[in-house]
């Protein structure tokens, strides 16, 4: 049955939509015989890009029913779609959600999982996510859940975030592949030079990732100084690790974090000689107990020697944070510890330069007291983008006294946490970007023949760079300022002829350069390669005036 009218409205069912919508342009009534041009349409539902046939069309005016001479003709069944077709499409539209470490779709990841549809129109379905402590979680679901509920047969969406398990690591033997076998990630936190606050990043990070949902451990490396049992009262009183049957040490616990140090074995000062002290360590590694862990924090001693070199070959790091602050003395040895991090193939994806200011509580001004840093020459000269500024705060030393962490007793809304979580959301980004493979290592070759460096990004890709220009491009402190950034280099007194002598991958961030001219440079990739994805930024380089200065032409 239609009612029609001089206006010519139709308000037309969509069958796909299941609503009812209003159009104007596909039914049209004479207004002389009353006479309906176009008895059966396409109408648009409320959805703009479902479209169905139209079951009734009726129309609106002050026109009587038309009767005689009209007959209504059913619409064609709409053909209802299986669930694999429904599974097929929701998967199509989730695929406009990124990962923005790994660069890749959520779906093409395979981290939509457990796809159930119900009768009333409600589809739920998981998101594996690559970490618990996954910073961009809720912005997942959020954008998970809008783009399922535009699907014409869903009516509610409920999208569950869960993360992935540590999962056995296949091959190897021994008690290291056994006790480590469920470990996702293995952090070192590392400083060439004590007195900089390595300990307590170590400790505040770790409570932090914790709070964030994250299953933690800690391990003390240190055997002549541990740290662990006095800045962390483990739960029930307890200050001695039990074993297992099996002869495993079990690691005591404060607030689900692992605690184990060879200060909870032994008390008095370890007297030991460098091997013995290697050998120790390695019991404390593989006898210990971790169980399924997220994150395994490993806080080395300072410095360069027996015990970081000994871990190196022991423990498969994910990746490693270096301590440092801001004097001068300092950033020397924060080039040495990442130069040994290098040769441990052990990718240093940030820096932390903690007690970087103070700030008067009563005035509110801001002091640099041990000078500005050295952030910005770490980030020009290593490539590592996540650097990080913790202030002098006397909290932070007084709970480290207390057996508490800081970052366990004040609330999340703190400064002070806040300033811990952006660490601790960094350093997951980055491990997810090593672990997932989101890094993109080039290798350089010289070719003598034509007098060029050639860079091969990929299988396809390659880039060819004059040598002078890059030389020219080098911002060590021979070169430039770095302090004021001003030019030191003269780039008129370096020869056209200009060669590498020798040339190695720095960790995943950066090329060095042994030159001809006797010079060295550190060049990270990012400054010069125009077709480079960072592992500290998993994104297509932006240009920079460093890299502009160097003619990079695709071969």
């Amino acid at each position: 049955m239609r009612r029609t009218s001089s206006s010519g409205r139709a308000l037309c069912w969509a069958s796909l939509s299941g609503r009812w919508a209003l159009h104007e342009r596909h039914v049209s009534v004479s207004p002389l015989s009353g006479t309906l041009w176009r008895p059966s349409v396409w109408c648009t539902g409320t959805r703009d890009h479902q479209r169905g046939r139209a079951r009734a069309v009726k129309t609106l005016g002050a026109h009587p029913i038309q009767r005689r001479g009209l007959r209504c003709s059913a619409a064609v069944p709409e053909r209802s779609l299986s669930t694999a077709d429904k599974t097929q499409q929701l998967l199509q539209v989730l695929r406009a959600v990124i990962d923005p470490d790994l660069g890749e779709d959520i779906v093409t990841l395979g981290f939509v999982q457990n796809i159930e549809f119900d009768s009333d129109g409600t589809v739920s379905f998981d998101v594996e996510l690559t970490s618990p402590a996954c910073p961009i979680k809720e912005s997942f679901r959020e954008q998970c859940t809008q783009l399922a509920e535009t699907l014409p047969f869903v009516k509610s969406a409920q999208v569950r975030l869960t993360a992935q398990s540590p999962r056995a690591k296949s091959g190897g033997s021994g008690a290291a592949q056994d006790t480590l076998a469920q470990v996702a990630n293995i952090v070192l936190v590392t400083s060439a030079k004590g007195g900089v606050a390595k300990s307590t990043t170590a400790v505040n990070v770790a409570f932090t990732l914790a709070r964030l949902g994250a299953r933690v451990g800690i391990l003390d490396a240190d055997v002549y100084g541990p740290s662990l049992p006095i800045m962390v009262s483990p739960d029930g009183g307890q200050t001695r690790v039990r074993l297992t049957p099996e002869g495993l040490m079990v690691p005591l616990v404060r607030a689900g974090v692992k605690l184990m140090s060879f200060g909870y074995i032994n008390p008095d000062p370890a007297m030991l000689r460098g091997p013995m002290v290697s050998s120790l360590l390695t019991q404390l590694i593989q006898q210990t107990e971790w169980g399924p862990l997220d994150y395994l924090l490993v806080d080395l001693p300072p410095g360069t020697g027996d015990i970081q070199i000994t871990l190196g070959q022991v423990l498969k790091a994910t990746a490693a944070v270096v301590v440092t602050t801001p004097q001068r003395l300092a950033f020397a040895d924060v080039v040495k510890g990442i130069q040994l991090l290098d040769k441990m193939a052990v990718p240093p994806v940030a820096v932390v330069e903690s007690m970087a200011y103070f700030v008067a509580p009563d005035t509110g001004r801001r002091y640099d007291l041990f000078g500005k840093g050295h952030s910005a020459r770490l980030s020009r000269d290593f490539g590592i983008r996540n650097t990080f500024h913790v202030p002098l705060w006397p909290e932070i030393n007084e709970a480290g006294d207390t057996g508490t962490p800081i970052t366990l007793s004040v609330p999340e809304s703190s400064e002070i946490f806040q300033c811990y979580r952006r660490i601790a959301e960094g350093l997951v980004q980055e491990c997810a970007r090593v672990r997932f493979g989101a890094s993109l290592i080039p290798q350089a070759r010289w070719d003598p023949a034509q007098r060029e460096i050639i860079v091969r990004l990929d299988d396809q890709t390659e880039e060819r760079i004059r040598p002078a220009s890059l030389r020219r491009a080098c911002r060590c402190a021979a070169c430039v300022d770095e302090y004021t950034g001003s030019q030191l280099l003269d780039p008129s007194s370096v020869n056209e002829d200009i060669y590498p002598n020798q040339m190695m991958n720095v960790g995943n961030y950066a090329l060095a350069v042994n030159w001809s001219d006797g010079h060295q440079s550190i060049m990270p990739w990012e400054r010069f390669l125009t077709g480079y994805r960072s592992a500290s930024r998993s994104r297509q380089a932006g240009p920079s005036a460093a890299r502009d200065s160097v003619v990079a032409a695709a071969e």
